[in-house]
C-alpha cells in the first residue's frame, strides 16, 4: 500500500528483487502504524519523500540473504527478525562516531525514500521488504508474539531518551507524559532503570490503558483536566521530587507541566512532534531552574538491549497494540489511529491477511 501523495494510499506490485550478497529480503509478519506514519500521511514531515511506501515498525522472516550479509548480521533464511528504520552508509563521520541516525545519505526506511527508487520496497506496508547494505538487524525470538517484535524499535526509543540521553540513574524521580506506545515504552525502561517514582501525566480516562500504564510500572496517574482543574495537584506533583522528563505528545501544557514539575538542575528530554508548527514554552521556568532541555529523535546503538526486553517476555509489550487490521485497509487503519479513540492504544497491520 504506497502513499502516493498525502492522503492518499494506491495498492501497487512490484518485483521481487534479486538479493546480492550484501543484502536480504525480509518476508513482513506485521506492521505498526507509527506516530510519524500519521505525520507523513497528512503531509507533515518534510524529510518524507512520495510516493512513499511507509512502515519501519516491523517483525518478518528473513526469506532470502546474500553470502556477505549472512555473515555481517549473523542470520540466514528463515530467521525471525526485526529491522531497525536507519540504514547507514558506515563511511561519513556520523555513521563511524555510531550515531548512524544522522548518517548523511539520510536513508530511513518507511520515511526518507519514494517508491520509484529501485527495487522500491523501501517499507514494511508489504509483504516483503528490501534489506539494503547497511541496514541493522536483531533476532526475534520465535515465541515472541508478533506485537511485541515490531514494537522493538519504539522499546528502543525509550531506552535511548531515559537511559542515554536522560542519563538516568537509579532512585531518580521521572514525569512522562502521554500515554502512547512511545510513553507506554519510556515507562518500562524507566523501571527497569530503577526509577522511582515513575510518575504519568495524561489526558486519557481509558481503564485498560491506564491499568497497562500500571501494569508496566507508572506508580502515580495524574490526568490533565483535573491539574487544570485543581491548582492543589499541581503543587503536589512538585513533591515529588522529578528529575527527569520524558514528554512524549508535542503539545503546549504537558510541556508546561512538565517544566513546573522537575526539580532545579533537572533535565527534560522531548520527543513528540509537531508537524513544524512551532511550541510556546515557559522559558523563565526553564532559565530559573537550570533546566537541560534535550532533543530525542530515535535509537542508535540501542536497539539490542530493546530486543533483549522484548525477547525476555518480562513486560507484555504485545498489549500495545490494540487492533489488527489487513494491510489492504490501511487507510482505515490510519484514520482509526487519528480520532483519538482512547480504545486504540496501537494499531497493526497484517500483510497476509484477507
Amino acid at each position: 500500500m504506497v502513499l502516493e501523495r498525502p492522503g492518499h494510499f494506491v495498492r501497487e506490485t512490484f518485483d521481487i528483487p534479486q538479493t546480492g550478497a550484501d543484502e536480504f529480503l525480509l518476508r513482513v509478519e506485521l506492521v505498526t502504524i507509527c506516530g510519524g506514519d500519521l505525520i507523513e500521511y497528512q503531509g507533515g514531515n518534510r524529510k518524507a519523500k512520495y510516493p512513499l511506501l511507509m512502515g519501519h515498525e516491523l517483525v518478518g522472516t528473513v526469506e532470502a540473504v546474500g553470502d556477505r550479509a549472512a555473515e555481517a548480521h549473523g542470520i540466514d533464511a528463515g530467521d525471525r527478525i526485526m529491522v531497525e528504520p536507519y540504514i547507514r552508509c558506515g563511511r561519513c563521520p556520523a555513521c563511524v562516531a555510531g550515531d548512524y541516525h544522522f548518517c548523511r545519505e539520510g536513508l530511513t526506511y518507511g520515511v526518507t525514500i519514494p517508491s520509484t527508487r529501485e527495487p522500491h520496497l523501501w517499507g514494511a506496508y508489504s509483504q516483503y521488504m528490501y534489506g539494503a547494505p547497511g541496514a541493522r538487524v536483531h533476532r526475534i525470538n520465535p515465541d515472541v508474539p508478533a506485537a511485541a517484535g515490531a514494537l522493538t524499535t519504539v522499546v528502543a526509543n525509550g531506552v535511548r531518551w531515559v537511559r542515554k540521553r536522560a542519563n538516568l540513574r537509579m532512585g531518580e524521580g521521572v514525569i512522562i507524559t502521554g500515554l502512547g506506545v512511545q510513553a507506554l515504552s519510556s515507562i518500562i525502561v524507566a523501571r527497569l532503570a530503577g526509577a522511582g517514582p515513575i510518575v504519568v501525566v495524561c489526558r486519557e480516562t481509558n481503564p485498560e490503558r491506564l491499568a497497562l500504564a500500571r501494569e508496566y510500572g507508572a506508580d502515580i496517574i495524574y490526568n490533565t483536566e483535573e491539574l487544570r482543574a485543581d491548582p492543589s495537584l499541581r503543587q503536589e506533583l512538585q513533591t515529588h521530587r522529578l528529575q527527569v522528563g520524558i514528554e512524549c505528545t508535542g503539545a503546549e501544557e504537558p510541556y508546561r507541566i512538565a517544566v513546573e514539575a522537575l526539580q532545579p538542575m533537572g533535565r527534560l528530554v522531548a520527543v513528540g512532534t509537531r508537524g513544524g508548527r512551532p511550541l510556546s514554552v515557559d522559558l523563565d521556568g526553564i532559565v530559573f531552574k537550570e533546566l537541560d532541555i534535550l532533543g530525542g529523535l530515535g535509537q542508535a546503538g540501542d536497539t539490542e538491549l530493546a530486543a533483549d526486553i522484548v525477547n525476555s517476555g518480562e513486560f507484555a509489550v504485545e498489549k500495545m497494540v490494540s487492533h489488527v487490521l489487513p494491510l489492504a485497509r490501511a487507510d482505515e487503519a490510519i484514520q482509526m489511529c487519528m480520532e483519538g479513540r482512547e480504545d486504540v492504544i496501537h494499531v497493526g497491520l497484517d500483510p497476509w491477511a484477507d
